[in-house]
C-alpha cells in the first residue's frame, strides 16, 4: 500500500523528524514523503522508505528505490535509481548518494548529470555542496545528442579530473580537460569554464573564425562579447591579416523601453595604395586612419509617435569593400520622426548620402534637410468616394550643383461605383500646385555649365476615369477569373518649366506596375501632360493546389511628349506592350516573368524573370535580367545578367550552397561562390569560397576562403 506523509504530521504523530522539522519552521516549506512503505527504528533513529519513494520540498525532488534516514547524524542514505531534481531544472543521477536532510549536501557514486538543454556530465563520483554546486572528478561531459561521432561516441566531448557545476553562478568549469572530437584528443588546457544552459548571454569570447584573403593574406576574426548591463552589451572583434593590418571592428547595443540603439563601427591604421589611373577622388598614404560607422536607432515615444535614425559612414571610398564590411557604393544616412492616426499621417526628415563611387565628387550628392510629408485620406461617403490630401516641403542643398526649395500640394477626390451588372468603376479629379525657389539649374543637360536660378511654380489639374470588368467561371475546384482594364487620363499638355529641377523622377521605368498609374513619373518633379488611354487584360486561376495569373496592357498618347526620355517605350504615340506572368502550382516551383515589347520591332527591351524552383533536397533560384540599351533609364544601364543560387540540403546535418553571377553584356563573371555547412545538435561547421571580381582603385579580384567551426556551450550557437 503506497504511503502518503506530511513531514510535519510525522514529526507530531509518528516519528520525530527533528532536523526536517528544524527546516519546516525555518524555510516554511513542507517535505512531502511517498514511499510504498516506511519502517521506523526508534533504538537506532533510522527512518526506512521502500519502493518508489520520492522526497519532495519546493522545486527540489529525491527519487530512489530505498532511503535511509539517520535521525541523529541528519544524513540520508539513497539507491538504486537515484535521481534528484534540483529547482534550476538540471538532474542528478546516480547509483547510490549519501545526503544531508536538508538535500544540499552529499556524495554519489556512478554519478550522471543531465543539464536543463539535455546536455550531460557522467563521472566516477561526484560531490554536492550547499544546494548549488555539483563537483564530478574524472567526468565527461558533451552536449551532443543526436550528434555521433565514431561508434556512438559523441561528435565532441571535454573530459577533465574536475568537473564544477555551480548553480548559483550558473557556470561550470573544468581542470586539467581534453577536448576530444571522435573520441580523439584534440586540445588540452588546464583551465576552462563556460556559462551553464540556463544562461542566455554572458561575458566571454565568441566563437572564432579565420581563413585566407588574396590580398589580405591569412586572417582570424577573434570576437569578445561584454554584458554591460541587462539592457546593453558590446562586441569587440579583433580582425587580425598579415597583409592588411589589424582592425578592430565593434558593435554596441542597448534596448530600451520604447526603443533600440545599434551601433557598427571599426578602425585601423594602415596604408591606401595608389589610387587607380583615371579615379579623382580617392585618399592616398601611409598610415593613414580608416574606419567606419555604421548604426540605427528606434524610438516609440507613443503608439502612433516614433522616431527613427540609421547612420552609414565610411573614412573613404573603399574601405568596406578591402574588408569586406559592405559592397554598397552610395551610403544611406536618414533621420526622421513621424505620427499618424487613423486618417493623417505626418513626417518629418532628413537624407542625406556619401558617394562611394570612382570618379564622382561628394559635393555632387544632395543633402534634403528638411523633408516634411503630410497626408489625408478622409472616410468614404455613402456614394463611395473620398478626398486625399498629400503635401510636401523639401529643401535639397549641394556644394556643388544646383540648390532647390519646394512647396507641393496634391489634393483629389476619388469616386467609386459598382453597376448592377458588375461594372467597376472609378474616377478622380486631381489637382496639383507647386511652388520652386531653384539655384543653378541646367537649361540643357545635368552637365551643362549654362544654368539659371529663380522661382518657378506650376499648377497641375488631371482627371482621370477607369473601368474594371472582373468575371469568374468555376470549374468543380477551380476559379477561371478574367479582368479587362481601361482608363484614361487627361491634363494640359506641358507643366515642366524649365526652372524646376527634376531630382526625385530621373529613375524613370516603364513597366506593369505603372501603367495605370495617375503620374507615369514616380515623383513629383515632373508630371505627365496631355491625353492618355490604357487598356490590358489581367487573367487568372485558382486551385486548392496553387494558382497562376498573367497581365498584359498597352497606352496611347494623343499627342507625343517629350518629357519622357527617348527609348522609354512611351515616348511615342503608341507604348510598349507590358506584362507579368506569375505561376505558383502546388510544386515547389515559383515564376515570376515581367517584359517590356517594342510595339514595332517586337523586340524585347526588358526581361525580368524569376524563378524558385525545387526542394530543399536541391532548390534552385535564378535572376534573369535584360535591359535594352534604349530603354530610356537614367539609373538602370542597359545591361544582360544572370544569377544562380543553389541550396542542396544533402541530408538532415550537411548542406551545400553556391551562387554565380554572370554579365552578359560584357560576357564575365561578377562574382561567385560555394559553402558547406555541417549541423547537428552540438556542432556547426562552415567552410566557404568566395570569389570577387571587383576593380576599383585599391580594390582588386580576390579569393576569399572562410573556416569557422562552432561548439554548441561554448559560444553562440543557432541552428
Amino acid at each position: 500500500m503506497r504511503i502518503v506523509l506530511l513531514v510535519t504530521i510525522l514529526t507530531i504523530w509518528t516519528f520525530p523528524f527533528k532536523v526536517l522539522a528544524k527546516q519546516v519552521n525555518e524555510n516554511k516549506i513542507p517535505v512531502l514523503l511517498k514511499a510504498d512503505e516506511v519502517e521506523y527504528d526508534r533504538e537506532l533513529s533510522l527512518v526506512v522508505a521502500r519502493g518508489n519513494v520520492e522526497l519532495i520540498q519546493g522545486k527540489r525532488i529525491l527519487t530512489a528505490q530505498t532511503v535511509t534516514y539517520n535521525q541523529k547524524d541528519d544524513l540520508m542514505s539513497a539507491s538504486g535509481d537515484v535521481a534528484i531534481l534540483n529547482p534550476e531544472g538540471d538532474v542528478v543521477f546516480a547509483d547510490h548518494a549519501e545526503i544531508t536532510g536538508d538535500f544540499k549536501n552529499g556524495i554519489a557514486d556512478n554519478i550522471r548529470l543531465l543539464l536543463a538543454d539535455n546536455s550531460r556530465a557522467v563521472a566516477f563520483s561526484g560531490r554536492m555542496s550547499n544546494g548549488k554546486i555539483t563537483k564530478l572528478r574524472r567526468g565527461v561531459y558533451t552536449p551532443c545528442q543526436s550528434c555521433e561521432g565514431i561508434k556512438g561516441v559523441p561528435l565532441w566531448q571535454i573530459k577533465a579530473y574536475k568537473i564544477i557545476h555551480d548553480r548559483e553562478d550558473k557556470t561550470i568549469e573544468y581542470q586539467d580537460a581534453f577536448m576530444e572530437m571522435f573520441g580523439i584528443p584534440v586540445a588540452y588546457t588546464p583551465y576552462l569554464s563556460h556559462p551553464d544552459p540556463t544562461v542566455k548571454r554572458r561575458t566571454g569570447l565568441l566563437p572564432i573564425s579565420g581563413g585566407n584573403n588574396s590580398k589580405l593574406g591569412t586572417f582570424a576574426r577573434i570576437p569578445y562579447f561584454v554584458e554591460i548591463g541587462t539592457d546593453k552589451d558590446i562586441t569587440v572583434e579583433l580582425i587580425s591579416t598579415t597583409n592588411g593590418g589589424q582592425i578592430l571592428n565593434n558593435e554596441y547595443r542597448q534596448r530600451f523601453a520604447s526603443g533600440i540603439v545599434d551601433l557598427d563601427f571599426s578602425g585601423t591604421v594602415t596604408d591606401i595604395k595608389p589610387k587607380t589611373a583615371g579615379a579623382s577622388n580617392q585618399v592616398e598614404g601611409k598610415n593613414k586612419p580608416r574606419g567606419h560607422l555604421f548604426g540605427h536607432f528606434r524610438h516609440h515615444a507613443k503608439e502612433n509617435l516614433r522616431a527613427r535614425g540609421d547612420i552609414r559612414l565610411s573614412s573613404d571610398d573603399t574601405y568596406l569593400q578591402r574588408y569586406s564590411f559592405s559592397n554598397d557604393t552610395v551610403l544611406e544616412n536618414n533621420f526622421f520622426v513621424e505620427a499618424f492616426d487613423n486618417d493623417s499621417y505626418i513626417a518629418a526628415n532628413t537624407y542625406l548620402w556619401q558617394d562611394l563611387r570612382p570618379n564622382n565628387r561628394q559635393g555632387d550628392m544632395p543633402i534634403v534637410a528638411p523633408f516634411l510629408q503630410y497626408n489625408y485620406v478622409s472616410p468614404l461617403t455613402r456614394s463611395g468616394g473620398n478626398l486625399e490630401i498629400d503635401a510636401n516641403f523639401t529643401a535639397l542643398t549641394r556644394t556643388n550643383g544646383t540648390d532647390s526649395r519646394r512647396i507641393s500640394v496634391r489634393s483629389a477626390w476619388n469616386q467609386r461605383a459598382i453597376s448592377t451588372s458588375g461594372h467597376l468603376i472609378g474616377a478622380f479629379a486631381m489637382l496639383q500646385t507647386d511652388l520652386y525657389q531653384a539655384s543653378q539649374v541646367s537649361k540643357k543637360n545635368q552637365n551643362s555649365d549654362d544654368t539659371s536660378s529663380g522661382f518657378a511654380g506650376r499648377i497641375y489639374p488631371r482627371v482621370g476615369f477607369e473601368w474594371r470588368y472582373p468575371l469568374e467561371k468555376i470549374l468543380g475546384t477551380t476559379s477561371l477569373q478574367l479582368e479587362p482594364i481601361a482608363g484614361m487620363m487627361v491634363s494640359p499638355r506641358g507643366g515642366n518649366p524649365a526652372l524646376i529641377p527634376d531630382e526625385d523622377s530621373q529613375a524613370f521605368e516603364f513597366d506593369d506596375t505603372n501603367l495605370t498609374s495617375r503620374n507615369l513619373f514616380s515623383g513629383r518633379d515632373r508630371v505627365e501632360g496631355g491625353q492618355r488611354l490604357y487598356f490590358g487584360l489581367s487573367g487568372a486561376t485558382y486551385r486548392p493546389s496553387g494558382y497562376s495569373s498573367i497581365f498584359f496592357g498597352q497606352s496611347y498618347r494623343l499627342n507625343n511628349d517629350d518629357t519622357f526620355p527617348s527609348g522609354s517605350g512611351v515616348d511615342g504615340k503608341l507604348s510598349d506592350y507590358v506584362g507579368r506572368v506569375m505561376i505558383r502550382p502546388s510544386l515547389p516551383l515559383d515564376i515570376i516573368y515581367r517584359f517590356q515589347i517594342d510595339q514595332d520591332t517586337l523586340a524585347f527591351r526588358r526581361n525580368s524573370v524569376f524563378i524558385n524552383a525545387g526542394p530543399p533536397a536541391l532548390n534552385v533560384q535564378l535572376d534573369y535580367n535584360l535591359i535594352d540599351v534604349n530603354s530610356g533609364s537614367a539609373s538602370l544601364p542597359n545591361r544582360e545578367e544572370i544569377s544562380v543560387r543553389t541550396t542542396s540540403r544533402i541530408n538532415e546535418s550537411w548542406k551545400l550552397r553556391s551562387s554565380l553571377t554572370h554579365d552578359l553584356t560584357n560576357k564575365f563573371t561578377s562574382s561567385q561562390s560555394i559553402s558547406l555547412t555541417y549541423i547537428c545538435d552540438c556542432f556547426n561547421f562552415d567552410v566557404s569560397y568566395n570569389r570577387s571580381f571587383v576593380q576599383d582603385r585599391e580594390i582588386e579580384p580576390t579569393d576569399t576562403v572562410l573556416f569557422q567551426l562552432t561548439f554548441k556551450n561554448l559560444g553562440t550557437f543557432n541552428l
